[in-house]
């Protein structure tokens, strides 16, 4: 069991506190949020000890879960990371990719676990993907769904895109040769919608589709390789698989008709709560039961790729980049 403590009692850090709450391995201590009534709102609910101040906890706890806005997350997991605590941060880590690694080479130095809040990683759907991926030629990702004012701010990119840009890497695994992005304006001042194309080394070309301004919400992955077509349904947590697929027509007397013949598959997924699974994933890494998923490696590389990404969104570079990383 870890003593642990929660930065950020906003929406994802409520999600934190509830697993927590119920988990074995986590021995909460105390709860922080700077603002007064986020605090008092929790209060009532939860009996752990509150602060508005981080520091204060540090002395208590063995890890910590930073749920804090992105612009904070830097100061508050440098600050944790010295004081020798173990950290689960939210994604993005922080939208500076210098910044990511001085967090990242601290914990090496201090033999710490820093985590990435990538909690897409932990949906039984994409671990399963590693079992039947090989050198897929085309890759579509959709991640779209309906607008929320209180993320109107935020980078679409840094919010939703990263998901997909983090697992179409770890899938891909080659040099990037091309990035393209574009994107628009509906209701803020960031682009509430984008469609990337991400050319690779090999050929493999992903393409990536995200939105806030969608009335349907739509979390979804087709892949296409060799002989299979693969859909993965991120919300359902379920992988449909199309093999030897025939294309044929039938002249009728008054119509053309098409059909498509094909052997489907549908795969068995062991379901959970991803976020569960991470934080315990997190936490077994803290009591050395478990080594991290992704190297620091994949981790600063899925960050960069977003950033440039965003780059590319706002115009300062135009909409296309050949890069390397």
């Amino acid at each position: 069991m870890v003593k642990t403590g929660i930065i950020g009692l906003g929406r994802m850090g409520r999600y934190h506190l509830n697993l927590n709450d119920e988990m074995a391995e986590s021995n909460l201590q105390m709860l922080c949020d700077a603002d007064s009534a986020v605090r008092d709102a929790v209060s009532g609910n939860y009996n752990y000890p509150m602060t508005g101040d981080f520091t204060e906890m540090l002395k208590k706890v063995e890890a910590v879960t930073i749920a804090a806005p992105t612009k904070y997350h830097f100061e508050i997991a440098k600050k944790c990371l010295e004081e020798g605590k173990h950290v689960l941060v939210e994604k993005p880590i922080t939208t500076n990719i210098e910044q990511a690694t001085e967090l990242f080479n601290i914990a090496a130095k201090k033999n710490l676990v820093l985590h990435i809040g990538h909690v897409e990683r932990f949906n039984g759907a994409v671990q399963e993907l590693d079992n039947i991926t090989d050198d897929p030629y085309l890759i579509e990702s959709r991640r779209v769904g309906p607008y929320n004012p209180s993320f109107g701010n935020d980078s679409i990119v840094l919010d939703l895109m990263i998901h997909d840009i983090d697992i179409i890497l770890n899938m891909v695994n080659k040099d990037i040769r091309s990035i393209q992005a574009h994107g628009n304006c509906v209701y803020s001042p960031k682009p509430d919608f984008a469609s990337v194309i991400i050319q690779f080394e090999d050929n493999c070309v992903a393409t990536i589709l995200v939105s806030r301004v969608t009335q349907k919400k739509d979390r979804t992955m087709s892949i296409s390789q060799k002989g299979a077509f693969i859909y993965l349904d991120y919300t359902t947590q379920d992988i449909n698989i199309y093999r030897e697929a025939r294309e044929g027509k039938e002249f009728g007397v008054k119509e053309l008709k098409y059909k498509n013949e094909y052997m489907y598959e549908k795969l068995f997924v062991y379901k959970d709560n991803p976020l569960k699974m991470e934080i315990k994933h997190f936490l077994d890494c803290v009591m050395g039961k478990q080594c991290r998923n992704v190297t620091v490696e994949h981790e600063l590389r899925s960050l960069k790729v977003a950033l440039k990404v965003d780059e590319l969104l706002t115009g300062s570079n135009g909409n296309k980049i050949e890069v390397k990383v």
